[in-house]
Order: C-alpha cells, then sequence, then structure tokens
C-alpha cells in the first residue's frame, strides 16, 4: 500500500469517528430544542390570530373616536333627529364601515337611538342587549374609551364606546357612541384569509378535557390574558386561546388546529444531516488526501522528474520549478543553488572552448558556429552576409626581429584595433590561428564591408605598430579579403574559401590593402 492510500484510510477513518460522534450530540441536542422549536412555532401562530382580531379591534376604536368627536353628533344628542340619524347613523352608514351595532346614549345614560345590522341588510335580534349583563357597561360614563368583546343573542361582538364631543373636541359631556362588529363567519374567514391559519371562534366558557396550559407566550391584550391551551396529536397540535368580555369574564375561545411541521422537519432535519455529515467525512477526507497529493506528493514527483531530466540532458540553465515557502520550497532553492553553481562553471569551461586565450577574440570554432547560422538566415531571409579575412603582412618577420613575446603583444593590438573598428553588435570578430582574423557582418553589402576595411586599417595606422623588417613600410599592415555570400549558389566552406581567395589576391597585388571579390577591384591605401 502506498503512502497516498495509508493517508486516505486514516483521513476516512478519522473522520468517520468524528461524524459518529456528531451525529450523537446531534441527536440528542435536537431531542431537547425540539418542543422548544415547536412551542415558539405554536405561539407565533396563535399571535398571529389574536393579533389579526385586535387589529380589527383597534380599526373599531379608532371609527368609534371619529364617529364620537362629531358636531352633528354632539348636536344630535342634545336635540335627537330621527331624519338625521336615519342618514348618517342608520343602516346606510353602517354597511361600508361593516357595523353590526350602533347605539347612542345621552348623558344620563339613556338611549337615544339603537341601529343593528346583520350581513343581509336585516337587523339583529339582540331582546336582552339592553337589560343583559352589560346594560350598566352602556350606561356608565367614562374620560377614555373603552373597547372589548361582549357576548350577544347573536354571538360574539367587538365592542368599543367613546364620548361625544364636538369636532374641536370641546362642549359638555351630552353621551357616548356605542359601535358593535359581529364576528360572524364571513367576518372570521377574512382573518383566516389574513392570517392563513384555519382557526375559528367559538362561544363558551369550558376548555375540552386533557388540554395542557402554556403561560407567557402570548402577550396578553384586551381579548384575553395571554395563556392558551394545548393538546397534540401525532402529526396535529390543537390549540385553545380563552377570551374575555368587556367585564373580564372568560366568554370563548379561539380554536387552532396546526400540523407537526416543526416536528417532521426536525426529523427530516436530522436524517438529512446523518447523510451530509457522512458524505461530509468522506468527501473531507477525500480532498485532504488530494490536498496532500498536491502540496507534498505531486511536488515531490515534479521535484524528482525535473531533477532526472534536467541530469539527463545536461541542461545546467535549467531550474527545478517547485513553489512554495515550505521545506520542500527551500530544498528546490537550495538544488537550483547547486544548479547555478554548475551553470557558471559549465558556461566558464564553454567560454573557454570557444574564446582565443591570447587575444580574448572568438576562437575559430566559435567563428563557424556563427557562419553557420548567419550563413543559414541570409539564404533564408535573402539578406547580404560580407566576410573580412585579415592577415597580418610579413608576420614571420616580425616575430623574428621581435621575439615571440613582442608577435603576441602585436597580436593583442590588432585585436583592439578591430574590436575598436567593429561597431555593430551583430558583428563577429574572431582570430582564426596564428596571424590570421576574420569579421562576419551580416547584413552588410560590398560598400558597407570596404567601408568596414577601410576603418581597420586606418585604426591601425593611427595605432602605429612599429615593424621595421616589413618590405611594406614602417608600420604593421593587415591584407584584408572581402566576400559576399552569393544566394544559392554555395555552401559555407565555399564562401570561407572566396574569402581567402579575395585574401590572396589582396597579398598577391602588394599587401596593405584589402580586396573584394564582389567587385572584383582592388582598394589600396597609402
Amino acid at each position: 500500500m502506498g503512502i497516498l492510500s495509508k493517508i486516505l484510510l486514516t483521513f476516512i477513518l478519522c473522520f468517520g469517528l468524528m461524524a459518529g460522534i456528531s451525529l450523537a450530540l446531534l441527536q440528542h441536542s435536537l431531542g431537547q430544542s425540539y418542543s422548544a422549536i415547536e412551542r415558539r412555532e405554536l405561539s407565533a401562530h396563535m399571535g398571529r390570530v389574536v393579533q389579526s382580531l385586535e387589529a380589527d379591534l383597534a380599526h373599531l376604536q379608532s371609527l368609534t373616536r371619529d364617529w364620537s368627536v362629531w358636531t352633528d353628533m354632539y348636536n344630535y344628542v342634545r336635540q335627537p333627529d330621527p331624519a338625521w340619524a336615519r342618514e348618517n347613523i342608520g343602516l346606510q352608514s353602517m354597511e361600508p364601515a361593516n357595523l353590526s351595532l350602533v347605539m347612542v346614549y345621552n348623558g344620563k345614560g339613556e338611549p337615544v337611538s339603537m341601529d343593528t345590522r346583520n350581513r343581509q341588510g336585516g337587523t339583529l335580534t339582540l331582546p336582552h342587549l339592553l337589560t343583559g349583563p352589560y346594560a350598566d357597561w352602556f350606561k356608565e360614563v367614562s374620560k377614555e374609551s373603552r373597547c372589548g368583546l361582549m357576548n350577544s343573542d347573536a354571538g360574539l361582538m367587538l365592542m368599543c364606546k367613546a364620548n361625544i364631543t364636538r369636532s374641536d373636541s370641546s362642549g359638555d359631556l351630552v353621551g357616548s357612541v356605542v359601535l358593535g362588529r359581529l364576528l360572524d363567519n364571513y367576518f372570521i374567514s377574512k382573518l383566516r384569509e389574513q392570517t392563513r391559519l384555519p382557526f375559528n371562534v367559538q362561544a363558551g366558557q369550558t376548555m375540552p378535557p386533557g388540554l395542557t396550559q402554556w403561560s407567557g407566550t402570548v402577550t396578553p391584550g384586551p381579548l384575553g390574558g395571554g395563556d392558551f391551551w394545548t393538546q397534540h396529536e401525532p402529526n396535529v397540535y390543537h390549540l385553545y386561546y380563552g377570551l374575555q368580555d368587556l367585564l373580564g369574564k372568560n366568554i370563548g375561545k379561539i380554536a387552532l388546529d396546526v400540523s407537526r411541521e416543526v416536528h417532521e422537519e426536525g426529523e427530516k432535519l436530522f436524517s438529512q444531516m446523518r447523510r451530509q455529515l457522512l458524505w461530509t467525512a468522506l468527501v473531507t477526507a477525500i480532498l485532504l488526501t488530494l490536498v496532500v497529493h498536491l502540496m507534498l506528493i505531486r511536488r515531490l514527483r515534479q521535484f524528482t522528474t525535473e531533477l532526472v531530466q534536467l541530469t539527463q540532458i545536461s541542461n545546467w540553465g535549467a531550474r527545478i520549478r517547485i513553489a512554495g515557502r515550505d521545506e520542500l520550497g527551500t530544498l528546490s532553492d537550495k538544488v537550483n543553488t547547486l544548479l547555478g553553481v554548475i551553470e557558471s562553471q559549465m558556461e566558464t569551461l564553454e567560454t573557454l572552448t570557444i574564446t582565443d586565450a591570447l587575444t580574448g577574440l572568438s576562437n575559430r570554432r566559435a567563428f563557424d558556429t556563427r557562419l553557420a547560422l548567419e550563413y543559414a538566415r541570409s539564404q533564408r531571409e535573402q539578406q547580404p552576409l560580407a566576410m573580412l579575412m585579415l592577415d597580418v603582412d610579413h608576420f614571420k618577420r616580425y616575430n623574428d626581429h621581435y621575439g615571440h613575446p613582442g608577435g603576441d603583444a602585436a597580436l593583442q593590438a590588432l585585436a583592439q584595433v578591430l574590436q575598436l573598428s567593429v561597431c555593430r553588435a551583430s558583428d563577429l570578430v574572431a582570430r582564426l590561428g596564428g596571424e590570421e582574423f576574420a569579421v562576419l557582418a551580416p547584413e552588410t553589402d560590398a560598400a558597407g564591408a570596404t567601408a568596414l576595411a577601410e576603418r581597420v586599417r586606418a585604426t591601425l595606422r593611427e595605432r602605429a605598430i612599429a615593424h621595421a623588417d616589413s618590405p611594406v613600410g614602417p608600420l604593421m599592415t593587415v591584407s584584408i579579403g572581402i566576400a559576399l555570400a552569393v544566394v544559392d549558389q554555395e555552401t559555407p566552406s565555399a564562401f570561407v574559401q572566396r574569402a581567402d581567395q579575395a585574401l590572396y589576391r589582396a597579398k598577391h597585388n602588394g599587401r596593405d590593402r584589402a580586396f573584394c571579390d564582389a567587385v572584383d577591384s582592388m582598394l589600396t591605401g597609402r
């Protein structure tokens, strides 16, 4: 088993154990928090229903205040006018305001008018309204408006009462107005649409048996004390909220059946998390193994492969490309440092193999290599290529007269002259052997090559190297043969041979001159 397989197996076992422990802890935690989550959810549902009823009661209270702060109403109570009442607070005004009851009392607590309306446009039968338990509440005088529930002969009804004043809130206490809104089926259905909950409002003081009371889950309000009762089956919760009337008596309840979605979601959640944890453990183990492979094993393989390749092809200029600031990156940097030392040593050796030791110019080997490249480029790009072949005139006599150390110094001086005369970086100056030198000038025609030859001769004259034993003159001179490459008609060796022949012609014609075979002419300089 390889190291990668061992790492993968270790990760799978470790993360599998971790997933098992996590599942056990999760199941215990879900079991404890399930009832609290479900309780909050059910309380929120019942709270929405109660808030919807209280919101409608608040709207009825606002409407009652509007009707009570009304100068015409104020005058009506003081001087009742049946015609005004029919037109302004009668059945026609009750319908758009969704009112079931409108009562007006004078300051003595005596009823001035009373109108009722059912959903079909008829009247409600309320025989005990004025004599029942709420009669005193209707007559009671209070500074603030009051609202709540009333259990009437027609059913549960939202009620609000407010003192009547002028529109500017002035005037003595002349009476009060009472508005009522019946909680009939139509009204309840509208609230169901608003809350999107299937609840019912039921009259009666008793609760079903076997209920559990939940206290403090709903904010107390004008309709109840805030407690409600629950009873659950495997898939359904039955909720009951006690309703209290204006007198603080229990007169009914809100019944709401809610499916146990929280419980079912909890079971589904645990099942999903169990699968997800197992898959997460497996995927994490695989990912970590992949990370180890990418960060370590793959890099080790890359390191080994690159090191083997560069040693096989002896490419000491290459470097091992292992990124990172870890131990493997440090090892790569150290190996690259060693490769740099090897490259430097190899470059030094290579320089020694292509450089003339005496003059520092390129040697014959470097010249032949460069000639092959430039000749091929000249043929490919149809560009001119010139070669200057130089030879020191009567150099043997120079050595005999000045000695070999003097001859070496003269050759070094000539090398400096050539380097000063050849200005372009693309040109190559080489010592081919003995007193023979060559200049390779790419993209140079006959005129340019001739000018270069004359510049060499002129610079040499300025240097004024003495040659007392020369038949040509008192100073060292050179003969130069110039040849131009011919497109598609010769080889590099034939090109060199023509330059040699041009050099021979320059010597044959008296030395200290340049001869160019391209124009078949001889140039002298005195």
